[in-house]
């Protein structure tokens, strides 16, 4: 008997369409879900423990012997929600920003924003737990998630990176792509998968319904956030966008590697 189909997927309110298409179109024998935090799904994919896994856009230029499924994501247009820089004061004044331990997407993001948006430069910090502790005078911090949205009403300036990556650039983002390793996976595994993949955004109201209590966010919010911020169509203009944040981030890599 082949063994299950492991996949990893983020663990945030977010991925839930995704989840709760694969759980009702595909039988539960012939998948095991990893749910991890962003940057542990690209170590899980890097390292054997996944077959197929939802990684993350800053990722990707780390993986090698992979594929990508080419219509699915996780992406917005403009302003997501869930994704932001924190300060106490604004962007102009901070002198330092600690990033987020959970998503090397968004930290590759805001560097880029300050190099090319905000042409700022500030000193790059990085701690083993969330930023919040550390967002006071003039450092700020990367949150993304759950926790991110309930922390966005505790601070004085809240940019969403998302919404700033389309002033710069006027594409959408891609935060999240899913990949798979060719030996691991057989075509009609990729084609049970594309068919429950396809059924995530019809099933984003009944996700909000059933997870917000969880995430302890309103079913209000949760509705608009996946029905109308959240994107999961991985279409030709988000392939575009996709691209051009790989280039800026091997250029932003790069330089932060000689400065």
């Amino acid at each position: 008997m082949k063994e299950p189909l492991k996949i990893a997927l983020v663990s945030y309110l977010n991925t839930r369409p995704f989840t709760d298409a694969i759980e009702s179109h595909i039988p539960s024998s012939e998948t095991e879900l990893l749910l991890l935090p962003p940057a542990e799904c690209a170590e899980a994919i890097a390292d054997g423990r996944a077959d197929i896994a939802l990684v993350p856009a800053g990722a990707l230029n780390d993986l090698s012997g992979i594929r990508i499924l080419p219509d699915y994501c996780l992406g917005a247009s403009g302003a997501v929600g869930s994704v932001f820089l924190f300060g106490q004061v604004p962007v102009q004044e901070m002198e330092t920003v600690y990033l987020d331990p959970h998503s090397r997407t968004s930290n590759g993001l805001v560097r880029i924003l300050f190099q090319h948006l905000w042409k700022k430069e500030v000193s790059w910090q990085k701690d083993q737990e969330r930023p919040f502790a550390h967002i006071q005078e003039a450092t700020g911090g990367v949150a993304i998630g759950d926790e991110a949205i309930r922390h966005a009403d505790q601070y004085a300036y809240v940019y969403d990176l998302s919404a700033e990556w389309e002033k710069l650039t006027g594409w959408p983002f891609v935060f999240a792509v899913w990949v798979f390793r060719p030996e691991k996976v057989n075509s009609r595994q990729l084609e049970m998968l594309k068919n429950a993949l396809d059924h995530a955004p019809a099933m984003a109201a009944a996700s909000a319904e059933k997870w917000a209590a969880t995430y302890g966010i309103s079913e209000d919010f949760a509705k608009v956030y996946l029905q109308e911020k959240m994107q999961y169509r991985f279409d030709a203009t988000k392939h575009h966008a996709f691209q051009t944040y790989l280039q800026l981030l091997r250029s932003s890599e790069r330089r932060l590697a000689h400065s």
